[in-house]
Parts: structure tokens; C-alpha cells; sequence
């Protein structure tokens, strides 16, 4: 049997197929669809057929969503026009839903597969939120031709869950301009109890962090200094971390008739930050049990979210710069968040086959994408995609069992990270300034000069 023989002999490739099956199904994204949307429909045009399309072009299996139209041909069922308008107007509700669906099945399969890496704060599901804006587009609209300023087609609150190393939600907004907290319901919403919320200062707002306490969940956030609040008794020293001195002081908080007194814990950094702060508060409604010098050490750990968007930048073109809807170019980051999910699964496969140290010292995502971005859509010329039916509906544990055995026969040589020894200093360009340009190769053989010896 075809599939079978692609088992053995590409192991990468089918591991990264199988999840592909199991979490971009066309049948249960169209349910999405149709479940999520407001006033848009299906007549020719099937939403999941929009999702491959943004997948292939996210993914760098297409150039762009025209190529990979023309690749296609008649076979989206209508004409491009029809499939842009689609596209450009996908209701941001529905591009939240795809986030939230595909990191549903990923942690299910990483939990059965003992793939979840430790938790950086026990006893709590740690949430970590930031936003996300998406670059400026191309002026391809009629609305920004004569716009010189780079237009911006949005941004996003994502929530990233460090155990998993998933991006679980995702919260669109349309005007790239509006705060991040003007989502504050919108956050409020995806709190539930045990959890911890991880976040910067932007989201220090007395809204937020009674929400959060009135949902019995817990946070850590850098206090704001727009934020103010009445300090009680004496500064204690703590301790210190790897970045200074930590000290714990109580701070009340009052929002109208509602007063809560929370932790406030300050580091004296050894090192100022780049903004030149010397200290830095962080506020946390977490119990006592839980040592300031730890609370400190996990507000670290909110570079998790900043190191997954540099990965996705990496990895993918999830912000495609011709698409200068707002509401198309969140759907082709929420893809792309898709995407992610599917690459942290299949490295959440190979830790719970080699160990977390390994993958994390050893194996590249980025050759992972660049190796199954050719590998995992070349078999679909020689097997039918009926036949990809056992694995799109094969029960979740069942999966797991196939995904980990074929994971465990990945040679980790072919997606080995590339081993950088420190950087060089880069010293200054002053020779040949007054030239137009210099010839490289009377530059190796030291057959040019300046009156300077190259090193």
C-alpha cells in the first residue's frame, strides 16, 4: 500500500502530513466556517479550499495566492475575482476560530504523544499575550494608491502557551491604529480559572487585572507607570536572579468602589533596559507560596511569544504583502499561526521520542518547513485524496501512536540546527568611499589598494 511504503521511506514527510490531516480537515473546517460566520455563505466557493490556497502560499509552496490560482485552474469551482472577494472580505471571527481549531487538536495530540514540554510555572497553565502587527502592504487597492505612509492592514492579540508551544488564540482587530487595550473584553473573554497571565506593560490596566482576578485566574504584568496605587508596608529583599536584586512590596489598587491589594515585585536590574529603566515592577495576584524571585524569573519567560513570532517570520509569509484588505491579510496570519501549530506538533512528536534538550539544542524548524514544504504536497501525484482519508479521521489517540513511531525514525541530521560561533564585530566601512564600486576579486588577491591591508 502507497501510504505505508510513504511511511517508511519518508518518515519527516508523512509525520508532517499526518498532522496536516488531522488538523486541516476540509470537512470540519467548512463546519468551522459555517458555524463562526456572520454574513458571509458558501455558494461555489468552499471555505476550505480559501484555507489550502493561504496554506500553500503561507507555507512557500506558492509565490502568491494568483500563482497558486493559475496552478489550480478551474478547479476552485469559480473565477478568481469571486475567490478574492471571498477572501478579502472573511469575517475576523472566523480567522480567530482556525487559530483556536487547529491548537485544540495540536494539544490533544502533543498530551497523548507526552510531547508538552515542563511547565515554566507549576500548577498553573501559563498564557503568554502580545500583539502582533502586520507589516505594511502593497498599495494594490484603489484606497491606498496615493498614500505615501506604509499602509497597515491590522493587527493581532495572540496567546501563546510556552508548556505547548502553541499560539492557542488569536483576536483580530482591523485598525491597525486602535490600543491593544481597547480588546479588553475580548481578553477578558478566553480567561478561565488556573490560569496565568503573562503579559507587558501595555496590557497593565485596572480592567484587566480585576478581570482577571474576578475570573479567579492569576497574572503576572509589568506595571505600567500610567498605573498608580498605594504601596504598603516596607520593601523586602527577596533575593536576586541572573538580571538583579529581587525585592516584594504590597500595592493597593482602587477602580472606583472595588480596592484589591496585589504583590509588587521590583528587580534591580544589574543591566538597564533599552528604554534605560534601572528597575522594573512587576505586579502578580499569585499566592505567597509562589517566591517573588520566581514570579521574576517567569515574566522572563514572556520572550516565548516574541521568539514564536520570530520563527513564524522565519519559517513562513504569513504576512503576504499583496494583500491589502485587512480582513484578507488576518486571514493569511492566522494561517500562518495554523502553520506554526502544525510545525510545533511535529516537534512537540520528536521531544517526546528524543527529549526536550535535544530538539531544543539540536533540531531547526526552519529545515523542517524547508524540507517538507517540497516533500509532504509531491506524493498527492501518485496517491488520490480519498486515500488520505484513514489518516484525516483516525481517532486522536490512535494518531498520536502513528505520529510518535514515525516521528522516532526522523535521521534528525536532515533537520539539524546550524551551529553559529559568536558574532564578529563588524568594523567600519571606510575604504573606497569615494569609489562607485570595487572589484571583489582584486580584493581576495590583495591586487587593489588603499593604502590599508585587509585582514
Amino acid at each position: 500500500m502507497l501510504l505505508e511504503r510513504f511511511l517508511r521511506k519518508n518518515p519527516l514527510a508523512a509525520s508532517l502530513r499526518l498532522v496536516l490531516e488531522q488538523m486541516f480537515a476540509a470537512e470540519e473546517i467548512n463546519a468551522l466556517f459555517e458555524r463562526e460566520r456572520g454574513q458571509q455563505y458558501t455558494r461555489q466557493i468552499a471555505f476550505s479550499t480559501i484555507v489550502d490556497v493561504m496554506t500553500a502560499v503561507v507555507t512557500g509552496r506558492s509565490s502568491s495566492v494568483h500563482a497558486e490560482l493559475q496552478k489550480r485552474g478551474g478547479a476552485i469551482g469559480a473565477s478568481f475575482t469571486a475567490f478574492y472577494n471571498k477572501l478579502n472580505t472573511t469575517e475576523p471571527a472566523v480567522a480567530a476560530a482556525l487559530v483556536r481549531h487547529v491548537a485544540t487538536k495540536a494539544r490533544a495530540l502533543l498530551e497523548a504523544m507526552g510531547g508538552l514540554r515542563p511547565a515554566p510555572l507549576p500548577g498553573w497553565t501559563m498564557r503568554v499575550l502580545d500583539g502582533n502587527h502586520i507589516a505594511s502592504t502593497e498599495r494594490r487597492i484603489a484606497a491606498l494608491w496615493g498614500v505615501a505612509a506604509g499602509p497597515r492592514p491590522g493587527f493581532s492579540l495572540v496567546v501563546f502557551e510556552p508548556a505547548a508551544m502553541l499560539m492557542t488564540h488569536m483576536i483580530p482587530c482591523e485598525d491597525a491604529h486602535a490600543q491593544e487595550r481597547s480588546l479588553t473584553a475580548e481578553i477578558l473573554a478566553l480567561v478561565k480559572p488556573g490560569d496565568c497571565w503573562v503579559a507587558d506593560r501595555n496590557f497593565c490596566t485596572l480592567p484587566i487585572l480585576l478581570g482577571v482576578m474576578e475570573a479567579k485566574s492569576h497574572f503576572i504584568i509589568r506595571q505600567h507607570g500610567n498605573l498608580e496605587g498605594k504601596l504598603l508596608g516596607t520593601r523586602r529583599e527577596i533575593g536576586r536572579t541572573d538580571t538583579g536584586l529581587v525585592f516584594e512590596q504590597r500595592l493597593q489598587l482602587t477602580h472606583g468602589d472595588d480596592s484589591v491589594v496585589v504583590r509588587r515585585v521590583t528587580i534591580e536590574l544589574d543591566t538597564p533596559t533599552r528604554d534605560g529603566d534601572r528597575e522594573m515592577h512587576i505586579l502578580t495576584n499569585l499566592p505567597a507560596s509562589v517566591r517573588a524571585d520566581v514570579v521574576a524569573t517567569t515574566y522572563r519567560k514572556r520572550w516565548t511569544i516574541e521568539t514564536a513570532f520570530g520563527d513564524l517570520t522565519r519559517w513562513m509569509d504569513a504576512e503576504i504583502a499583496p494583500l491589502g484588505y485587512p480582513r484578507a491579510a488576518l486571514l493569511g496570519f492566522s494561517v500562518g499561526a495554523m502553520a506554526y501549530n502544525a510545525i510545533s506538533t511535529l516537534l512537540g512528536a520528536l521531544r517526546a521520542t528524543h527529549g526536550d534538550e535535544v530538539v531544543q539544542e539540536r533540531v531547526s524548524g526552519y529545515y523542517l518547513v524547508e524540507y517538507g514544504r517540497d516533500a509532504v504536497g509531491r506524493i498527492d501525484d501518485y496517491i488520490d485524496d480519498e486515500e488520505w482519508e484513514s489518516w484525516r479521521t483516525m481517532p486522536l489517540a490512535e494518531a498520536a501512536v502513528l505520529l510518535k513511531a514515525t516521528a522516532a525514525r526522523i535521521d534528525l541530521a536532515m533537520i539539524r540546527k546550524a551551529p553559529r560561533g559568536p558574532k564578529k564585530p563588524v568594523p567600519k566601512r571606510t575604504r573606497f568611499k569615494d569609489k562607485p564600486h570595487v572589484a571583489t576579486k582584486r580584493l581576495i588577491d590583495g591586487t587593489v589598494g588603499d593604502g590599508k591591508k585587509s585582514d
